[in-house]
């Protein structure tokens, strides 16, 4: 029997990689004859490059960049071939490099990421897949963009710091200075959720909470958006607020499409198409995959929904362990041929998802499912 294991991280507890580990072993102690093919996927959301440089061989550039707050950090981008980049958001613009009381959407910045785009660049890189989840920002990428040589002017011409405090005061984009090898570049940025650019759905309102704004805060953020997206329309005739995932990691989604014609994708098909997914279970008999918790809202564009559909359009079940499930008539309906709670009984939420616990209960979860598939082997 030939496994392919493609599952995301359980976020909070184990990697895309821990998981597939923990699995592989579970099944190993069931089937020590089995083959398995571990892939490392993710959606959009951080952790998206690693899982494209670990299931492709690719490899790590390490650069010096800034955090969201302008703080020097140690930063890296993937090189999956020798002119395409994968990069993650997060690793320099990411909410995880912030303590709580650090957090700032008004003046938090993407310019570190556009200095991880700038570096590659420089380097030779052309192509670029872009993994948007887990920012810290909402200033409609304009950290980035400033990293590439745009500047943003208010209406006297004064030059403006990149970041959400600033959007409500843009009154003209500057782009003689952009780095010239741009217009050989092509991006895909992939995206974990789609938001609009602004208003109720917009990127300000959907996930500034979360980044410390409050609703004050959150007023200004988005009036700044609808700014930003009137600017960008006069100067690029493209409207921001009509594309779908513009309001993705604060705005960058809808500033790159706009600036630099770059393509906004649901993150876990861009993710399958870069790892050669299809080619990869081709000879499989089984696709298992999985995530942290897996309901209705999983089949919004969540990495095992990917996975299972595009196994599924090549005959192949698919069969998910997760730490917890609801809505299984849906996941069953959709595709999915069982989805297996990996918590063997009731047990603290916090001690679930210590890594440890976590490993171990999806190692014996993936055990006994496969202990029972040794009937359809044996026969």
């Amino acid at each position: 029997m030939k496994v392919v294991i493609a599952s995301d991280k359980f976020k909070g507890s184990l990697s895309s990689e821990q998981v597939a580990a923990a699995i592989e072993e579970g099944i190993l102690a069931a089937m020590p004859d089995c083959e398995i093919d571990k892939l490392h996927v993710a959606d959009g959301g951080d952790g998206t490059a690693a899982s494209i440089v670990e299931s492709t061989g690719g490899v790590w550039i390490n650069v010096k960049s800034e955090d969201p707050l302008g703080r020097p950090v140690d930063a890296r981008f993937g090189a999956v071939e020798s002119r395409t980049a994968v990069i993650d958001v997060a690793t320099a613009s990411g909410i995880a490099l912030l303590r709580p009381d650090e957090y700032d959407p008004l003046n938090a910045t993407t310019k570190g990421t556009g200095i991880l785009i700038r570096e590659a660049i420089d380097r030779g890189f052309r192509n670029f897949n872009i993994g948007v989840g887990g920012s810290a920002t909402n200033d409609a990428g304009t950290g980035l963009l400033s990293a590439l040589g745009y500047r943003f002017l208010d209406a006297r011409g004064n030059e403006l710091e990149p970041c959400g405090r600033s959007l409500s005061r843009i009154a003209e984009i500057e782009d003689s200075q952009r780095m010239p090898e741009l217009k050989e570049c092509s991006f895909t940025v992939m995206c974990d959720v789609d938001a609009a650019f602004y208003g109720p759905k917009g990127a300000a309102w959907l996930f500034g909470p979360q980044k410390g704004a409050t609703n004050k805060i959150l007023e200004a953020l988005d009036d700044g958006m609808r700014t930003f997206a009137a600017v960008v329309k006069k100067k690029y005739g493209k409207s921001m607020q009509n594309q779908s995932y513009a309001g993705a990691a604060g705005g960058i989604g809808g500033a790159l499409w706009a600036m630099l014609d770059a393509s906004l994708t649901p993150g876990i098909y861009a993710m399958l198409k870069a790892i050669n997914f299809e080619a990869r279970i081709a000879d499989a008999d089984i696709v298992v995959t999985g995530e942290g918790a897996m309901d209705s809202l999983t089949l919004l564009g969540k990495a095992p929904y990917g996975v299972c559909g595009e196994a599924a359009w090549n005959g192949i079940p698919t069969i998910a362990f997760v730490g917890s499930v609801s809505d299984s008539d849906s996941l069953n309906e959709y595709g999915f041929l069982s989805v297996y709670p990996t918590v063997s009984g009731p047990m603290p939420l916090e001690e679930a998802m210590k890594p440890d616990v976590a490993y171990a209960n999806l190692k014996r979860t993936a055990m006994q499912v496969f202990r029972t598939l040794l009937i359809r082997q044996n026969n």
